[in-house]
């Protein structure tokens, strides 16, 4: 029989390591998510994208993530004027 504290250790233990592992897995912004517009929101008033690394991956013919989101942005509202 397994103790509960152990039990609870483990599992503790796979949980932050889940956590870890999915704090950095990259995703293409999507400018109709506002979890996405207020990460970029929070970039672009501190110069940060806070205590992890930028969560969004580059994607052609960008040459950088801000870039990136301000066209993506721009492209979004005049598509849906």
């Amino acid at each position: 029989m397994l103790n509960t504290n152990t039990n609870t250790m483990e599992q503790a233990m796979v949980n932050t390591l889940y956590s870890m592992q999915n704090a950095f897995v990259k995703r293409k912004f999507d400018p109709t998510k506002k979890a996405d517009l207020a990460v970029y929101k929070q970039f672009i008033t501190t110069g940060s994208w806070g205590d992890a690394p930028c969560p969004f991956e580059l994607e052609w013919p960008a040459l950088n993530i801000p870039s990136m989101i301000e066209r993506k942005i721009s492209e979004y509202m005049v598509r849906n004027i």
